[in-house]
């Protein structure tokens, strides 16, 4: 059975303070988004990514990718008005027979 792992990442960090959206605040010099993709596939190698942003972000993290090199293999899929709408998104890139995870992208201390 294909397992997926879905990160939603459509924050704004606007009830931080911050005019980064937080899953590109830095964490021991990495966006907080690529340690949380990290985690996912060191974890379950096997399982595709699939990570959802705000179109108007995608520029961001592609720029942050080639930045910090970046190579964990993932797709995007643009986020939606709200997280129900944003996980709709993904989840039209699974197959109907899968195993799925759902997780925030600025969560990266998960074991």
């Amino acid at each position: 059975m294909k397992k997926y792992i879905v990160i939603v990442a459509g924050g704004s960090g606007s009830r931080m303070g911050s005019s980064t959206p937080k899953q590109f605040l830095k964490l021991r010099g990495l966006p907080i988004l690529m340690h949380t993709l990290k985690k996912f596939h060191q974890s379950i190698a096997e399982g595709e990514i699939i990570l959802v942003l705000p179109e108007k972000e995608q520029g961001t993290w592609q720029s942050l990718c080639e930045k910090h090199q970046f190579d964990v293999p993932h797709q995007i899929v643009n986020g939606g008005k709200s997280r129900f709408h944003s996980v709709q998104n993904a989840l039209q890139k699974v197959n109907k027979k899968s195993i799925v995870a759902i997780h925030d992208g600025v969560r990266p201390l998960v074991s």
